[in-house]
């Protein structure tokens, strides 16, 4: 036992002289569109993300870290024509031109062990697993449109409004990276979003409402999606903070 013991703290000492620093920044973008001729003029939904991530490289090959981001979502949808309730008109009249344009921001943390298969030159290729914990908060929605009723259309613009629906998840992947060195010490790095496999659950609590359990006591009700993915279902609707199909950063290794 006691040859154990000696032999894990030697391999113990060991990586941690062979450790070096790693600090880096990353940065996301993802947008989709959609349009169609069928009153809608187009739906686009984008994210973006950045933050900054510290680990270190245990062993030439092997780095383990943890990354923080901020993460902003956003949905833009623009009707050509559509009926909505108007305080003083009955019944409810149609409007030109509306639009909703909904913003939700957030964080998120992800640790990281992360390996490298094999180089090619100043590339290499590495697979990494990855946790995530993400939390976005409420939604503010600004609500536009046009009225044709009145002088001729007048532009109207509703003030903000803020749900009190947040979103919490988390889960866990595995993802292809490749990482290109400018020298010893910089070096930048693409992870491959929309290659990855994982798992995702994420939980919806609505704060403005509040429900009675079995047991008498008051919370707030809430509903769980869970999810398998791989490759493109990544672009599921449950999982915002996989939207990303591809992250770019640079790290500097001390």
């Amino acid at each position: 036992m006691k040859k154990l013991f000696l032999l894990i703290a030697t391999v113990a000492v060991t990586m941690a002289t062979q450790a070096q620093v790693v600090v880096g920044l990353q940065g996301g973008y993802y947008q989709n569109s959609v349009s169609n001729t069928v009153n809608v003029n187009y739906t686009t939904h984008s994210q973006w993300l950045a933050g900054a991530e510290l680990g270190y490289m245990v062993l030439p090959k092997l780095y383990v870290g943890v990354s923080g981001h901020f993460t902003s979502l956003t949905d833009d949808d623009l009707v050509d024509h559509k009926v909505i309730p108007y305080a003083g008109m009955a019944p409810n009249p149609m409007v030109d031109n509306y639009r909703l344009y909904t913003t939700q921001s957030g964080w998120s943390v992800s640790p990281t062990v992360k390996y490298e298969l094999f180089k090619y030159g100043n590339m290499h290729f590495h697979v990494q697993l990855q946790g995530t914990v993400s939390q976005l908060g409420y939604k503010s929605t600004i609500e536009s449109f046009n009225r044709p009723w009145l002088n001729g259309g007048e532009y109207e613009e509703r003030d903000a409004v803020a749900d009190s629906i947040k979103t919490f998840a988390w889960g866990v992947s595995v993802r292809p990276t490749l990482t290109y060195e400018f020298s010893t010490h910089l070096a930048a790095e693409l992870v491959l979003d929309f290659l990855s496999i994982g798992y995702a659950t994420s939980t919806v609590t609505n704060e403005r409402a509040m429900v009675t359990l079995e047991d008498g006591t008051l919370d707030y009700p809430s509903s769980t999606e869970s999810t398998l993915y791989a490759g493109i279902n990544t672009l599921n609707e449950s999982l915002r903070w996989e939207m990303p199909t591809v992250r770019l950063g640079f790290k500097y290794t001390f």
